[in-house]
């Protein structure tokens, strides 16, 4: 209804194959459409990781919620949640795990190198580079591995070599989304009894998204489009195009095409009936 509605005058109607927007605005506006959802996001995902066991299955879990979000599926929070932490926990539990150890051994260098080394000390430095550098590729690595076990029916080995070789193939979506993780830890660093207050409700559902949003893509273009195309099929996650060949169309819908129609006024004594 709206105050602003012209109740005589028809629109023009929805446009059957209407314009794909640019990243940046779709991201956007998806962020803004669920931005309430992702509180609720990440304090099921906080809950579910307090046993540390189970922090590489409650991450496939929303991470699977932020694909469906991605690619514009209704879905029920709570119950989707739960369904992929159950169906997604043996192959992303090991993940986990391992996850767990890299944050360890990154917070015990941090701490060891940052009290050991002064600027004489460059062998240290060195060492403390290239442990830096290995938990970096790591964790572009995981910006792929969890979507692919949420999406795809593949083995553990080969999503991993899938996730190293596309955390250096994605460049740009990588780099993007590692500045704000690294900004995160930053003021993790600078504020931390702040940021474990508000950990519960911010950030990490926003990191989850901001990183299927910008990597799920390059797992399309180089995985799941590949597969379907070798099968002469089309991926059906990709939004649906408009067919080149109309000459067949008997009844073409012309949605958004046609002129905004003016209805008549009635008398008295009538009524519009939509």
């Amino acid at each position: 209804m709206g105050l602003f509605y012209k109740h005589n005058v028809a629109g023009s109607g929805v446009a059957k194959h209407g314009k794909q927007k640019k990243p940046f605005f779709r991201f956007w506006e998806m962020f803004a459409n669920k931005f309430w959802v992702f509180f609720e996001i990440n304090f099921i995902y906080v809950l579910f990781c307090i046993p540390i066991v189970t922090f590489g299955p409650a991450t496939a879990a929303m991470t699977s919620l932020m694909r469906n979000i991605y690619l514009e599926r209704p879905q029920f929070i709570f119950h989707d949640f739960w369904k992929a932490f159950k169906k997604n926990f043996w192959q992303s539990i090991g993940v986990g795990v391992f996850d767990v150890w890299c944050i360890c051994v990154a917070v015990f260098s941090f701490l060891f190198f940052s009290t050991t080394m002064d600027n004489q000390d460059q062998p240290y430095w060195l060492y403390y580079a290239l442990v830096m550098a290995v938990e970096i590729v790591v964790l572009m690595m995981n910006f792929y591995i969890f979507p692919q076990i949420v999406a795809l029916n593949l083995k553990l080995p080969q999503i991993l070599k899938n996730s190293l070789i596309l955390a250096f193939v994605n460049i740009k979506g990588n780099l993007i989304t590692l500045a704000f993780f690294l900004i995160w830890l930053a003021l993790l660093g600078l504020f931390f009894v702040p940021m474990i207050i508000m950990l519960p409700i911010l950030p990490l559902a926003w990191l989850s998204f901001l990183s299927v949003f910008n990597c799920y893509p390059a797992i399309q273009k180089f995985i799941i489009n590949p597969f379907y195309e070798q099968q002469g099929l089309r991926n059906p996650e990709l939004p649906e195009e408009e067919d080149e060949d109309d000459e067949d169309v008997i009844f073409e819908d012309r949605g958004g095409e046609e002129a905004p129609m003016v209805i008549q006024k009635q008398d008295k004594g009538g009524k519009v009936i939509k």
